[in-house]
């Protein structure tokens, strides 16, 4: 059975029985829920005429008509199988893969900043910071973002993927080794800390550094790229 969204108009393939008439549905791809009406059978055409009705009793004449039914019930069986497959597959995998689109758009990217640094041991360091702010109703966990620097001509010169929770000072910017600060911003129990259970309007720092950057550094990109839910105890 075919599903059709009345705001975007998406489609898709259900196995029949899964949505019957008066069942809330929610579209995948623009979360509107709406209340599935099943369609109407199609009544058929009368004949226009004696001649046509007494055409349409008449069957074809075939050679050979049992054999013909049974290859013409085998094939519509095997369509039917077939669609039925391919659309609890859709189904299936639409239900049960992970779904970031539904989970980023209520994380808020706030004061997001780059600037130079001059490190003591690394030469100039390019950093990114700001925070990510959970508008979810529920807490969230293990926030992480990318952030992407391109040239003039919006080719990327260096991608960085982060987990949030932790930021380093201007002076451990300037005087730690690339390896001590990559520590700090990893360190596991910061992390977890800051960013295992983030709650309805409360916000993670990040921050992504770029050791030796490029010249020509002309445009930052910084999105959220993963979050996930807490873990509710078991009553």
């Amino acid at each position: 059975m075919e599903i059709q969204c009345p705001k975007c108009e998406s489609r898709f393939n259900l196995p029949d029985g899964v949505a019957g008439a008066g069942v809330k549905l929610r579209c995948s791809v623009c979360k509107t829920v709406f209340v599935y009406a099943a369609p109407k059978p199609a009544m058929p055409e009368p004949a226009k005429n004696a001649k046509e009705m007494d055409k349409a009793a008449v069957p074809a004449k075939t050679s050979n008509l049992p054999f013909g039914r049974t290859l013409r019930f085998v094939l519509i069986l095997a369509l039917c199988l077939a669609g039925c497959a391919g659309g609890y597959y859709y189904w299936h995998k639409l239900s049960n893969a992970p779904k970031p689109q539904e989970q980023v758009p209520m994380l808020t990217l706030r004061n997001v900043r780059w600037y130079y640094v001059d490190n003591e041991k690394n030469g100039r360091i390019f950093v990114i910071e700001g925070k990510v702010v959970n508008e979810f109703p529920r807490p969230k966990a293990l926030i992480a973002v990318e952030a992407a620097i391109y040239d003039k001509d919006k080719k990327p010169l260096s991608v960085k993927k982060q987990l949030a929770g932790t930021q380093l000072s201007l002076f451990q910017l300037q005087v730690l080794s690339d390896n001590e600060m990559e520590s700090f911003l990893n360190n596991k129990v910061e992390i977890f800390s800051n960013n295992n259970n983030v709650p309805c309007g409360g916000e993670v720092p990040f921050m992504a550094l770029f050791y030796s950057p490029p010249a020509g550094i002309a445009e930052v990109d910084v999105r959220i790229v993963d979050v996930q839910d807490v873990e509710q105890p078991e009553k």
